[in-house]
C-alpha cells in the first residue's frame, strides 16, 4: 500500500513505526519462526480502528520477507453462516496448487474430508432426492472431528513443502466451523512449521462468543494489544496524513482528544479536515471536538449526502456484495455499466474509502474491490434502508448463483432478504444446509433450514425440512429438535411416514432425558403399523421402533414397568431379517444381559453377523451395545470389532458415535487390564458429554456411563483425589454408586458408609431390572463392608447371592470375583486358599487380566498365611508382573508388600523392555515394527507425525535399540 497522502492515505508504515515498536518487533521473531522449524500463534486484540489489520498487514509482509508462504483470510458480519468460511479462504490454495500426487497419498479419511470443506460440491454430500423420513443419508455426512483432521492434514502436508503464515483479520465474525478449526490446530500447532496470526476485536459479542473465547485464550498465542496513540504520535500521525508541517500543537491535540488516538478515527478527521479545507491552527481546534468516537459513521453519512444517485447505488451494492466484490457484480446490482462504474469508484473516494483486493491486479479473473475497513463498509450497509437491502440481497443472490453456483455463498444473502414464497429460493437453501451438513457445521445447515421455512416453502417440502432441521439442531438444542419433530409428526401424513418420525423423536430421546411423551409417540406409531398393510419395510420400521423404544426404556424409568412381560413377544420380533430386525436384536441382547440370560451373548452375535448396518448415528449406538453385551460375556472378538467401529468412527467425525465407542471400548480396555488406554477412550467419551452439557443437554447415559468407566480406572491406578472429583456429578445411582462404593472402601471410609452406598446401588440396580452382576458390581463392596462393619451373616448372604448370578451369567471375571469375596468371608483358611485356587483357574486365559492379578494377589497372600511359603512367593511374583504391566499401583504395591511378609525382596517396576512400554508407545512400536512410516502412524491414531517421533525415542530407549529395523526383534525379545 501507497504511502504517499491521498483523499483518505494508507497508515500502515506510519502505525508501525508510530508507537508500535513492541508489537513491530514480537511480530518480527514471531511470524519468522516458522522458517526455522517453530510453529507459533500472535493475536492482535484491540478496539476498532486501533490498527490491528496494519499490523496485520506488517506480519504478512515480513512472513512473505522470511520465505513463508501466506494465506489470509478476512471474517465477514454478513458471512458468519457461511460453514468454514474462513477455512476456505485459508486453505482453498493449498488444494487447488498441491500436486495430484500430494494429495493422494493422504489416508482416505482425511483427503475426502479436507475436499468436501473446500470445494462448492462435497464428495460426501447427502443425496436426500431418494431418502424417505428416518433414512439413513446413502452417503454419510463429514462429521466435524473428520473435517478437522482432513484440515489439519492438509496445512501439516504444505507446512512439509515449506513453511506457512496463516493470517485471519477480524476473528470476532469468524464461522463457527472455522473457529471449531482453529481451536482443533492451535494445541498442534508447535508441531508444524505453521505461524498463525489473527485479529480480534475487543468487546464484541454474538452466538459464538462461548467459541472464540476458547480459541482466543489458548496459551499457544502470544497475545499483542495496540494501544491507542499519544499526543506527540497523533501530531506526526496528522502530518503525515495531510502532509503539512504547519498543524498547530492545540489543534493536534483536539484530534487527539476526540479520536482517543483511535488511529483508524484519526484518518477520518484528517480526511474531514482535508475536504473542508480547514485551517489547522489553534482556532479551529474546536471544529473537530464533535467528531469523537462517531468520526466514520459521520463521515459516511456526509460522503453519501454528496454522492450522485448512481454513485449511492453502487456504494449500496459494494456493502451488499461484501469484500472482494467483483466489479462487474457491483456494477450489475446498481444496475449501471462497468464503465460508469469505475467512475463510481472515483467518486466515492478509490483508494481512500474503497481499495482493490490485495491479488485483483494480477492480470487473471475478474477485478475486485473492498471497503478499506469493515467499520466504513458497516456504516454504508447501515445508511441503506432496510426493505432496500433485502431486495438487494435477493438481487445478490441471483448473482451469485449465475457467477459461481455455490449454494452456501446464494444462501448467505437469502438470509438477509426478505420472505417471498419462492420455491427456488427454498432449494438453494436446502442445498447450502446440506453442504453445511456434509462439512460437520450442523448448526449452520440448521440456519439455512430454518429460513427455508419461513420463505415459505410448498407444503409438500415442510415435513422433510422440518426432518433436516431437527437432524441438524439435534445437537445443539434438544428441545427445539424435539419441537421440529412434533411439527412434523403432526404435519405428516400416513402411519409409515408417521412411524418413522416416531422413530427419530425416540431416537433423539435416548441422547438426553426421555420423556414419556416419547414413549407415548413410539407406542402410537407402533399402534398404527400393525393395522397396516405396509410390506417388508414397515415390517422392519415395526421393529426398528421397537428398538428404539427398549433404547429410550435403557435411558429412563418410562416404560420398564411392563419390559419382563413384553420381552417374549420382543425376541420373536427380532427373529426375522432386515436392519430393522437386527438393531432390535442388539436392544433385545442388552435388556437380556442386563438381567443376566446367558444367551444374551448369542443374541447379540447375531445381530453383528451378516452384512453390516448401515452405519448411522443410531445404528452405532446398537453396535456399540451390542458389542457391550459380548464385552460382558469376556468374549475375545468384541475388541477387534470396536476397534474397527472406533476407525469407521473417527472417519466419519461424529461426537455421538465416537462418544458411544469410546465409553464401551474404555470398558473393554479396563476389563483387559489396560489402564492407560481405558483412561485415554474414558476421557474421550468425558470430553464429549461436557460438550453436550455446555450445548445445555441433560444426557442421563453417556456422561454417568463414561464418569464411571473413567472413575472405575482411576481408582485402579491409585488416583483417588481424582476418581472423586469424577465421580462427583449427578447421575443414576446404579451408574456411579458402584464406583463411588469402591472409591471409598479404597480410600478406607468408614464400613458403615461404604455399605449403606453399596447396599443403595443394589436397591436402584433391582429396580431397573439390572439382576447381571457383569454389569452393576454392589454386592462386592457391600459385603466386604458389612463383614467389617461386623454384620457378617449378612455379608455371607450377599456373597451366596452374587456366586448365583455370577455363575448364572458364566462369565469368568464375575465368577472369580464372586469366588475371592466368598474366601475373604470363609471361615477357615483351608476354605479360602481352595476357593481361591478356583478364582485363579476360572480365571487363567481370560480377558481379566487385572482380575486374575488380584485372584493371585489374594491366593498368595493365603498361601503364606497358611504356611506355604514358598508357593505364595511364586503366586506373588507373576501377580506383579501383571499388576505393573497394567499399572495398576495399589494392586502392585500390595503385591509387594506380600513378597515381602513372604521373606522375598521384589523387584523394581520395568524400566526397559516391552513390558515398559506404555499401551500408546506399544502400539506406535507395533506399527512402526510392521513397516508403517511416521506419517502413516500418525494419521492411523490421529497424531503428529512429531508425536510419533517423540514416542519412537522413548520407545527406542526403552527397547535399548537404535534403528526402526530393530523393533520388531525388539518386541518379540
Amino acid at each position: 500500500m501507497s504511502a504517499e497522502p491521498g483523499p483518505f492515505p494508507s497508515s500502515a508504515e506510519d502505525a508501525v513505526l508510530l508507537e508500535r515498536d513492541h508489537e513491530a518487533a514480537v511480530l518480527d521473531a514471531r511470524v519468522t519462526a516458522p522458517a526455522h522449524g517453530e510453529g507459533t500463534a500472535v493475536l492482535l486484540e484491540g478496539l476498532a480502528g486501533i490498527g490491528k489489520s496494519t499490523l496485520l498487514a506488517y506480519a504478512r509482509e515480513r512472513g512473505r520477507a522470511a520465505g513463508l508462504r501466506v494465506l489470509s483470510a478476512r471474517a465477514t458480519e454478513l458471512e458468519t453462516s457461511f460453514a468454514f468460511g474462513v477455512v476456505r479462504q485459508l486453505l482453498e490454495p493449498l488444494l487447488a496448487t498441491a500436486a495430484a500426487g500430494q494429495r493422494s497419498e493422504l489416508p482416505a479419511g482425511p483427503a475426502p474430508a479436507a475436499a468436501a470443506v473446500l470445494t462448492s460440491e462435497p464428495s460426501g454430500a447427502p443425496d436426500s432426492a431418494d431418502r424417505e423420513p428416518g433414512d439413513a443419508p446413502a452417503r454419510p455426512a463429514v462429521g466435524d472431528f473428520a473435517a478437522l483432521n482432513g484440515l489439519l492434514w492438509l496445512v501439516a502436508d504444505a507446512a512439509e513443502e515449506g513453511p506457512l503464515l496463516l493470517a485471519v483479520d477480524d476473528l470476532h465474525w469468524c464461522d463457527p466451523p472455522s473457529l471449531r478449526w482453529l481451536a482443533f490446530l492451535l494445541p498442534r500447532l508447535a508441531e508444524l512449521r505453521v505461524g498463525l496470526v489473527a485479529t480480534v476485536r475487543s468487546g464484541e459479542s454474538g452466538g459464538s462468543r462461548a467459541l472464540l473465547n476458547q480459541v482466543a485464550t489458548d496459551p499457544a498465542f502470544t497475545v499483542l494489544r495496540p494501544r491507542p496513540l499519544g499526543p506527540g504520535a497523533a501530531e506526526e500521525f496528522l502530518a503525515r496524513a495531510l502532509a503539512r508541517d504547519d498543524i498547530e500543537p492545540a489543534f493536534a491535540r483536539a484530534c487527539h482528544d476526540a479520536t482517543a488516538g483511535n488511529p483508524l478515527l484519526l484518518r477520518e478527521v484528517a480526511r474531514a479536515v482535508r475536504e473542508q479545507e480547514l485551517p489547522t491552527d489553534a482556532a479551529h481546534a474546536g471544529y473537530v471536538v464533535d467528531l469523537g468516537p462517531h468520526a466514520v459513521a459521520r463521515l459516511v453519512e456526509r460522503l453519501l449526502d454528496r454522492l450522485g444517485p448512481r454513485a449511492r447505488r453502487f456504494a449500496a451494492a459494494l456493502a451488499v456484495l461484501g469484500d472482494d466484490a467483483p466489479l462487474a457484480d457491483a456494477a450489475a446490482l446498481a444496475g449501471i455499466e462497468q464503465g460508469v462504474a469505475l467512475r463510481c469508484l472515483d467518486e466515492i473516494g478509490h483508494p481512500g474509502t474503497v481499495r482493490d483486493a490485495e491479488d485483483a491486479g494480477d492480470g487473471y479473473g475478474p477485478r475486485r474491490v473492498r471497503y478499506v475497513h469493515p467499520l466504513i463498509r458497516a456504516a454504508v450497509y447501515g445508511a441503506v434502508p432496510a426493505a432496500d437491502r433485502a431486495g438487494l440481497h435477493r438481487a445478490a443472490a441471483r448473482l451469485v448463483e449465475a457467477r459461481t453456483g455455490d449454494p452456501t455463498r446464494i444462501a448467505a444473502h437469502l438470509l438477509h432478504a426478505a420472505p417471498a414464497g419462492d420455491p427456488h429460493a427454498v432449494e438453494l437453501l436446502r442445498r447450502a444446509a446440506e453442504r453445511s451438513a456434509a462439512v460437520g457445521a450442523p448448526a449452520e445447515a440448521a440456519v439455512f433450514l430454518g429460513r427455508a421455512l419461513e420463505e415459505p416453502p410448498p407444503e409438500s417440502d415442510r415435513v422433510p425440512l422440518l426432518l433436516a432441521l431437527a437432524e441438524a439442531t439435534i445437537t445443539q438444542d434438544i428441545a427445539a429438535a424435539a419441537g421440529h419433530l412434533r411439527t412434523a409428526l403432526r404435519l405428516a401424513t400416513g402411519p409409515v411416514e408417521r412411524a418413522r418420525i416416531a422413530a427419530l423423536l425416540g431416537e433423539a430421546a435416548t441422547y438426553v432425558q426421555p420423556t414419556d411423551q416419547a414413549m407415548a409417540d413410539l407406542e402410537q406409531a407402533v399402534t398404527a403399523l400393525e393395522r397396516e398393510e405396509g410390506g417388508v419395510r414397515a415390517e422392519d420400521l415395526r421393529r426398528r421402533l421397537a428398538a428404539t423404544m427398549l433404547f429410550t426404556a435403557f435411558a429412563s424409568r418410562s416404560g420398564r414397568g411392563d419390559l419382563p412381560a413384553r420381552m417374549p413377544h420382543l425376541r420373536e420380533l427380532a427373529e426375522h431379517e432386515g436392519p430393522g430386525a437386527r438393531m432390535l436384536d442388539c436392544a433385545v441382547a442388552y435388556q437380556d444381559a442386563m438381567t443376566g440370560r446367558p444367551d444374551a451373548a448369542d443374541r447379540a452375535r447375531r445381530a453383528l453377523s451378516g452384512e453390516p448396518l448401515e452405519t448411522s448415528e443410531h445404528t452405532v449406538t446398537a453396535l456399540a451395545l451390542a458389542l457391550a453385551v459380548l464385552l460382558l460375556a469376556e468374549d475375545p472378538g468384541a475388541m477387534p470389532r470396536l476397534d474397527a467401529l472406533m476407525a469407521d468412527a473417527r472417519r466419519r467425525g461424529s461426537l455421538r458415535i465416537l462418544a458411544s465407542v469410546s465409553t464401551v471400548r474404555a470398558r473393554g480396555w479396563l476389563l483387559a487390564g489396560q489402564l492407560a488406554e481405558a483412561e485415554s477412550d474414558a476421557r474421550d467419551g468425558l470430553d464429549a458429554a461436557r460438550i453436550y452439557e455446555r450445548a445445555g443437554l441433560r444426557t442421563t447415559v453417556l456422561g454417568p456411563v463414561v464418569r464411571a468407566a473413567l472413575g472405575d480406572t482411576l481408582i485402579l491406578r491409585g488416583e483417588l483425589d481424582e476418581a472423586r472429583r469424577v465421580l462427583a456429578a449427578e447421575g443414576p445411582v446404579h451408574l456411579l454408586g458402584g464406583p463411588r462404593a469402591r472409591l471409598r472402601l479404597a480410600r478406607g471410609d468408614a464400613p458403615a458408609l461404604v455399605a449403606r452406598e453399596a447396599l443403595e446401588v443394589g436397591r436402584a440396580a433391582r429396580e431397573l431390572g439390572v439382576l447381571n452382576p457383569a454389569m452393576v458390581q454392589w454386592r462386592v463392596p457391600a459385603a466386604l463392608a458389612l463383614h467389617a462393619d461386623g454384620r457378617t451373616e449378612q455379608a455371607r448372604e450377599l456373597a451366596g447371592e452374587e456366586w448365583a448370578a455370577a455363575r448364572a451369567w458364566g462369565a469368568p471375571a464375575p465368577v472369580g470375583r464372586a469366588l475371592r469375596l466368598l474366601a475373604a468371608l470363609a471361615p477357615q483358611r483351608a476354605d479360602a486358599v481352595e476357593l481361591l485356587r478356583e478364582a485363579v483357574t476360572v480365571l487363567d486365559g481370560s480377558m481379566a487380566r487385572l482380575d486374575r492379578a488380584a485372584a493371585r494377589a489374594d491366593l498368595g497372600t493365603a498361601l503364606h498365611a497358611a504356611g506355604f511359603t514358598a508357593d505364595a512367593r511364586s503366586v506373588l511374583r507373576i501377580a506383579l508382573d501383571t499388576a505393573e504391566q497394567c499399572d495398576a499401583r495399589p494392586l502392585a504395591e500390595r503385591v509387594r508388600a506380600a513378597l515381602r511378609a513372604a521373606g522375598a525382596r521384589p523387584r523394581r517396576a520395568a524400566l526397559s523392555g516391552p513390558a515398559a512400554l506404555t499401551p500408546s508407545e506399544l502400539r506406535v512400536a507395533e506399527l512402526a515394527a510392521a513397516g508403517a512410516t511416521n506419517r502413516v502412524v500418525a494419521q492411523q491414531l490421529f497424531v503428529t507425525p512429531k508425536t510419533v517421533e517423540v514416542h519412537l525415542s522413548r520407545i527406542y530407549r526403552k527397547l535399548g535399540i537404535t534403528a526402526r529395523t530393530q523393533l520388531a526383534a525388539a518386541l518379540r525379545g
